[in-house]
């Protein structure tokens, strides 16, 4: 098994404290005379989205404090969330010598980095087609969650799974998952993101009517006997709602928020039983609403290390009162990362030091950078019973 380089807060102390063992001739002037690490930040903070970034900027804050190096200067600057600004503000780290900048968060803010390739930018995006070759793209991919789904899949001898979708959206998502040859889906479905069309269309993939009408047939032979073992199984039909099963063993719904909601509902009106259906999802953050909609209940979902995100959201609650964007984590770890790799390389930032073979631990969990992406081990989670239980 290959090893996995941590870099959490407490791997920070501890190898703060194991180095300073090692090398007892680092004494405080020697630290002063260390190369500084200077670390661009590239976020909306002022605009639509200043919320978020500043939300991640206080996560990059903590993990400067957690840190406690005075060698480590970080420069912000305000991308307003857009294509344009972002480039501006990178133009002006180039000028300052900045060779690593976290951020930006959003696909839309790329466009024009590309151009700037003495900088190495990572980017919060999840979306991995066409990026730059100088954009790590840090945020939590399709391709990371599938490869979890496949994990689980096999585990639990899944067969026949359905892979819905809406209409016009999320279709490089869609294609990414259909494409992928580590999951082989049975059937491949697109549904109207109109909500009152969604049951009608769940209905036919079900095929709810025919199944409906078979219990209805079925019921009026038996209505006809008087036979003892028909009674009784005339007294359960009638308790049912179909008859017979579905010809499928767990469906994938790449949608979120209410729509998703109404697509389990339907499912549920439709008497596919998550009891006996496996329900996944994907894009999830540990949505508590969840708890309170029974078609949610056994939702299974892949996901970053649910325990260190509520000490992150702790920690961050207790330092700055407020609750944080759940997805800063990562800029959190995102500072942690380049600080690792400053600091295990005698004081010097290289780019290759990110693409180490050996993966890193952050605070949401195991990952390793490829082809200028982070990938991520994820686990599965499953809502039941107002919690999140981690399954595999």
């Amino acid at each position: 098994m290959k090893k996995i380089i941590t870099f959490s807060i407490l791997a920070y102390l501890l190898f703060t404290i194991n180095s300073s063992a090692v090398n007892e001739d680092l004494n405080k002037n020697n630290l002063e005379d260390l190369n500084v690490l200077k670390v661009g930040v590239l976020l909306p903070l002022s605009g639509e989205f200043q919320g978020i970034g500043e939300s991640f900027l206080k996560a990059i804050q903590l993990a400067l404090y957690d840190i406690s190096n005075e060698n480590i200067k970080i420069y912000p600057k305000d991308s307003k969330g857009t294509a344009l600004n972002s480039y501006q503000a990178a133009k002006e780290f180039e000028e300052q010598n900045i060779k690593i900048v976290i951020g930006p968060i959003f696909h839309e803010s790329l466009e024009r980095l590309g151009e700037i390739n003495k900088i190495t930018f990572i980017s919060f995006t999840n979306k991995t087609k066409e990026i730059p070759k100088n954009i790590i793209a840090f945020g939590i991919n399709i391709e990371s969650q599938i490869d979890a789904l496949k994990r689980y899949f096999n585990e639990i001898k899944i067969s026949k799974t359905l892979l819905l979708s809406p209409k016009s959206e999320f279709i490089y998502q869609s294609e990414s998952v259909a494409k992928k040859d580590v999951l082989k889906f049975y059937r491949t479905y697109s549904y109207d993101a109109n909500p009152k069309k969604i049951t009608g269309e769940i209905e036919k993939i079900t095929k709810y009517r025919e199944r409906k009408k078979d219990l209805e047939r079925r019921i009026k032979i038996l209505e006809k006997s008087d036979l003892y073992k028909d009674k009784n199984e005339l007294k359960k039909l009638e308790q049912m709602h179909t008859l017979g099963e579905v010809n499928f063993d767990s469906v994938v719904v790449i949608d979120f928020g209410e729509r998703l909601k109404s697509v389990l509902t339907s499912f549920m009106f439709t008497d596919v039983s998550s009891n006996e259906v496996n329900f996944f999802t994907i894009n999830q953050w540990f949505d508590e609403t969840f708890f309170n909609e029974s078609a949610m209940q056994n939702l299974h979902f892949p996901s970053i290390d649910f325990d260190n995100l509520k000490k992150f959201n702790k920690k961050f609650l207790n330092a700055f009162n407020e609750k944080p964007n759940e997805v800063s984590i990562l800029a959190y770890d995102a500072l942690g990362l380049i600080y690792y790799c400053w600091f295990n390389n005698n004081f010097q930032f290289k780019i290759e030091q990110l693409y180490n073979k050996k993966g890193f631990k952050g605070l949401h969990g195991e990952f390793f950078i490829e082809k200028n992406q982070s990938k991520q081990k994820l686990n599965i989670y499953k809502v039941s019973q107002k919690k999140f239980i981690k399954v595999y």
